[in-house]
């Protein structure tokens, strides 16, 4: 287990300390974390860090086999994804438990441009088999 700064632990707070955060996790790591059983890895998910971004955490989850990342902004009044703000972290992920993401796709062919609505609710999580721990 590895060991994190107190500056790291104010900026990600109690989400830290949650099972399914994967603070050492890169972006290709959680996409074969999420995808490692493909069609019956629909919902599956984690949250982790930002690999571009400093201080941002992404939502990796598996939809229909294919891996998607949403950035959440998190903010002294709480955690905004797509338009829709939640108390905090935990707060999002129960509610995508109870209500899919509702993501849309666009199908581009060289006759037509299509889009559809697919809903995922998030399922379970992948555990963090590598927690940071904050320093003393």
């Amino acid at each position: 287990q590895s060991t994190v700064s107190s500056g790291i632990n104010a900026e990600y707070g109690d989400v830290l300390i949650a099972p399914w955060f994967h603070y050492h996790i890169t972006r290709d790591e959680a996409v074969a974390e999420v995808t490692k059983d493909g069609f019956r890895s629909h919902g599956k998910f984690l949250v982790r860090k930002s690999d571009t971004k400093t201080g941002e955490i992404v939502l990796t989850f598996c939809n229909q086999g294919t891996a998607k990342h949403l950035r959440m902004e998190i903010t002294r009044s709480g955690c905004r994804i797509q338009h829709l703000l939640f108390a905090n972290v935990n707060e999002m992920i129960k509610h995508f438990q109870r209500n899919p993401l509702q993501l849309e796709t666009v199908s581009n062919d060289n006759e037509s441009c299509a889009s559809s609505l697919t809903e995922v609710y998030l399922t379970d999580y992948i555990p963090c088999s590598n927690p940071p721990l904050p320093e003393r």
